[in-house]
């Protein structure tokens, strides 16, 4: 399977699987449509006649480009999106008791390393890690719109209560819903390139 034929059915699936987990827990409130417009951004691109995928002859240039045009959407998307996580971390930390707090805090720290890792890193990216950075905010996408996956995850690593649990469930849908708000009101092509934009640096072709 190709990867891009995975991402598609992957996106496919986990709005399914969204509907489906959200209808047998909690059937007083439907979970939102995904953005047609943005499955379209992640759909199969055709193959070339030779077989191989139209990916495998990457425009640099033409992708920089493009990146540096959208820039200002980009940006807004990202600031947006991390004001949405900004506020809902907020509100868990009034939920939590001080070793989950600790707990959380940690996984904070341990995640902020990682992402500082990355972004010392200045090698020279492969064509291949461009398109990993292009799929990204899939991830994003599913982990923004999910809720009883996530909640089940947070259970399981912070113990929550069964109170803790009603409230965090409320807070993961009204993320959710903000989540998607942001989508609808965003250019598609910035979600796409937005894990790849902080990288542009590393894209330049490659000497010959």
């Amino acid at each position: 399977m190709t990867q891009r034929l995975f991402v598609a059915l992957l996106t496919v699936g986990v709005f399914l699987a969204g509907y489906l987990a959200r209808s047998l827990t909690d059937r007083r409130e439907a979970v939102p449509p995904a953005p047609a417009a943005l499955a379209k951004e992640y759909a199969r691109s055709p193959a070339s006649g030779d077989g191989r995928k139209t990916d495998s002859q990457l425009d640099r240039a033409k992708l920089i480009a493009e990146i540096q045009k959208l820039r200002p959407h980009i940006d807004a998307y990202s600031t947006q999106l991390e004001e949405i996580q900004t506020e809902f971390e907020r509100e868990l930390h009034h939920l939590f008791t001080p070793a989950q707090r600790d707990k959380f805090a940690l996984n904070q720290k341990k995640r902020a390393e990682r992402d500082a890792k990355r972004q010392a890193d200045r090698s020279p990216l492969s064509d291949e890690d461009i398109q990993r950075a292009k799929d990204r905010p899939l991830t994003s996408i599913y982990w923004n719109v999910v809720v009883t996956p996530h909640l089940e995850w947070m259970t399981k690593e912070y113990g929550l209560d069964p109170a803790q649990q009603t409230q965090v469930r409320a807070l993961l849908a009204l993320r959710r819903n903000k989540f998607i708000a942001l989508l609808d009101s965003t250019q598609h092509p910035s979600i796409r390139l937005s894990k790849l934009a902080p990288l542009i640096e590393r894209m330049a072709p490659p000497a010959k």
